[in-house]
């Protein structure tokens, strides 16, 4: 079962910044999974919130603030002044210290109602770093999810969901998509699901899982990786 670093290792460092990922790399984890966003001139802020507020120093929504707003920003202290200067990082930045061999998940945060080109830039940045063929995007936003396979469908793309369907493999199977990967919440997942799945050829991972036995669970539903903020219990 695969072990994905939810927002690196976010359980012992602040989340989606160079030092959780860094400790990710340090615990030897294979995949990480990151949130990007698009900032208000139109760069790759890695952030799961679409507020700056719980997560450092500052005040405002990422699609409002500049780069350089956020980069003034102390992404650390919240949680613990060992991390104190710690920065929101943009994709790039991350990209920059990922192995090539490493799986990436990135999720994309898009609004319904923002029309900005969050897809076009992501692939972008992965085109130029040659990651296409070691990425996952994922997103709640589905129709982003679509947008990225126009785009290039070389890219493996999860349906991540975060409330109970009533027929998960009819609506994923159905709609005008390839999905490679659905990405439930451990609330919305059964043996008959992942085997409903795994039957059509999509594998399943689910988050966020942050107790061993509930990984333990998991792998006996058949389960093919699991999110988690403390990746060293199940490695």
């Amino acid at each position: 079962m695969l072990v994905i670093a939810h927002r690196g290792a976010s359980g012992y460092a602040p989340e989606n910044t160079l030092a959780s990922i860094r400790l990710a790399l340090k615990q030897k984890c294979k995949a990480i999974e990151i949130d990007v966003q698009l900032t208000n001139d139109n760069y790759l802020a890695v952030c799961h919130d679409w507020r700056v507020d719980s997560i450092s120093n500052g005040k405002g929504e990422i699609k409002d603030l500049t780069l350089s707003q956020i980069k003034s920003l102390d992404a650390g202290s919240w949680f613990s002044e060992k991390f104190a200067g710690e920065k929101i990082p943009i994709l790039e930045e991350v990209l920059e210290i990922l192995p090539k061999k490493l799986l990436l998940n990135i999720e994309l945060k898009k609004k319904s109602t923002d029309t900005r080109n969050l897809e076009e830039k992501v692939i972008e940045v992965l085109r130029r770093y040659n990651r296409i063929d070691r990425v996952i995007i994922s997103s709640l936003n589905h129709n982003a999810l679509k947008n990225v396979q126009k785009l290039d469908d070389r890219i493996k793309i999860a349906a991540a969901i975060d409330g109970n369907l009533v027929n998960p493999i009819d609506y994923i199977i159905r709609g005008d998509w390839r999905v490679d990967i659905y990405h439930p919440s451990i609330d919305y997942v059964s043996r008959k699901i992942v085997k409903q799945f795994h039957n059509c050829g999509i594998k399943v991972n689910c988050w966020t899982i942050n107790k061993k036995e509930e990984g333990e669970y998991l792998e006996t539903l058949g389960v093919d990786g699991i999110m988690t903020n403390f990746p060293d219990i199940f490695l």
